[in-house]
């Protein structure tokens, strides 16, 4: 209901939506203009990666200080170190909570979809 059909990225969102990779913030809003976590991240690339049916490996939660077994995004977290795509933040964390800056998410796109580097 915050996604007017004229708003930039609209019918990217209304995609995402409906191939079920995000149902968006709750309520039956996208929350367009907040910003993602890390976590929310790595669901968000690997069901755009597999589809929205993809489940990952059960978490270990040894991959990180910062991310136990039973944390939301733990399973997904992992399989994206499995393939390679991160290695963490640094000093054993993940950082989950954290933003994704616009750089980053440059970086992770590139290696989930091994988009060619210039």
């Amino acid at each position: 209901t915050d996604v007017p059909s004229n708003a930039f990225a609209a019918a990217w969102i209304e995609q995402l939506v409906a191939e079920r990779i995000t149902s968006g913030c709750g309520n039956g809003n996208y929350c367009p203009d907040r910003t993602i976590t890390r976590a929310q991240m790595a669901v968000f690339l690997l069901r755009a990666k597999y589809g929205s049916t993809h489940s990952p490996p059960t978490a270990t939660g040894t991959l990180f200080a910062d991310v136990p077994a039973n944390a939301f995004a733990a399973a997904w977290i992992e399989q994206l170190v499995a393939e390679g795509i991160t290695a963490g933040c640094g000093a054993g964390n993940y950082c989950p909570n954290n933003a994704v800056t616009r750089a980053q998410m440059a970086v992770f796109l590139q290696r989930v979809f091994n988009l060619p580097l210039p």
